[in-house]
């Protein structure tokens, strides 16, 4: 049998010395073998944080309704307990409001997701997190709009005083007609209309129920009427207050109303509506029967009546009387009012990995 002389110059079995080097090799084994256990386990678990972070993020984004008030509290927090391996808070930040300008609000938002349904590699092993973001802007609900001022049942001016223009109050976009109205139902002044085209009105096709002018108004009213189109933030008599104004809310009026006050975002009146004094609207006005206007009022943004003819019901002429009255096209205003139920969009290429969570 082979020997081998050990330190003191006795003689060792060479199958002690393999069996040494064997198990050696063993132990070199499972220590690499565990490391790479380790490190499966980890890339595996921040795998499952990493999709439990972006569920969250899409969670929070669809639920979103209606946009944030400026003035915060910021951030806007949710917490989602229930996604598939894991939980998610996820953080919304307010960068800038949308500006006179129509510059649209910018947000950031961060979800941070923490992998619970992961298998950690032992008991000291906390639960894998990661962090995604993205940058997103607040975008304006879209609107087809045919003129500062249109009618489904026709217009009567009287008088030449006042204006319907279709000049864009701020000066951000292109000239409208200043009136639109099905053909040969604008009777009276043509003087006050303002736009393009000029001292004419546009016109949208045949009139009534049966006719093709209201196919032209691109607007869902039977949804609207029902609810589920432009759900209200207030139904009258419950009115804004002043400050409640300053989120350009969606006001719904179920019948005919004489505006209480002045006012400022979207406001839909399913019967008639009635301005008095020197009442005064910014935004988008929306109504299913006719306007009467008592007095010098003003309308700045966009109005649009006769709309009950969409869902088949008869609606009189709109007549509109002598008077400094003013409607005007105002695409900041509608901005502001439409904005309030538009939608958030991600930024292209503003997503990032591994943001910091607040």
């Amino acid at each position: 049998m082979p020997i081998a002389l050990n330190r003191r110059g006795a003689s060792l079995p060479l199958t002690i010395i393999v069996l040494a080097i064997m198990a050696v090799a063993v132990a070199v084994s499972y220590a690499r073998l565990s490391s790479e256990r380790r490190t499966t386990a980890d890339t595996q678990a921040q795998t499952d944080a990493f999709a439990v972070a972006q569920s969250g993020l899409n969670r929070f984004l669809s639920n979103l309704n209606g946009k944030p008030a400026a003035a915060g509290p910021w951030p806007v927090t949710a917490t989602y307990n229930d996604l598939p391996g894991g939980t998610a808070r996820v953080d919304m930040v307010q960068i800038r409001d949308s500006t006179t300008s129509l510059l649209p609000a910018v947000y950031v938002i961060t979800s941070r997701g923490t992998a619970t349904g992961a298998k950690r590699y032992d008991s000291r092993s906390p639960a894998a997190e990661r962090t995604v973001g993205t940058y997103a802007l607040w975008t304006p609900a879209p609107f087809d709009l045919n003129a500062a001022f249109t009618s489904l049942s026709g217009i009567d001016k009287n008088g030449g005083s006042g204006s319907l223009n279709g000049n864009d109050a701020c000066a951000a976009a292109a000239t409208i007609p200043g009136a639109a109205v099905p053909n040969g139902t604008y009777t009276g002044a043509m003087g006050p209309i303002d736009g393009n085209p000029d001292n004419t009105p546009s016109y949208l096709g045949t009139s009534g129920v049966g006719g093709t002018a209201k196919d032209e108004v691109d607007i869902d009213w039977a949804g609207i009427r029902a609810g589920s189109t432009l759900p209200q933030d207030f139904l009258y008599p419950a009115w804004p207050t002043a400050a409640q104004f300053n989120d350009w809310p969606v006001i719904r009026v179920n019948g005919d109303v004489d505006l209480p006050s002045d006012g400022k975002g979207i406001l839909i009146v399913t019967g008639n509506l009635t301005l008095g004094g020197s009442k005064r609207w910014d935004g988008l006005v929306l109504v299913g029967g006719t306007l009467t206007s008592n007095g010098n009022n003003t309308i700045e943004g966009a109005i649009i009546t006769g709309l009950n003819i969409k869902v088949g019901m008869a609606v009189g002429q709109t007549a509109i009387g002598n008077g400094t009255k003013t409607f005007q096209y105002s695409s900041c205003n509608l901005m502001r009012a439409l904005g309030h139920v538009g939608s958030v969009q991600r930024v292209r290429n503003g997503w990032t990995d591994t943001w910091s969570s607040y």
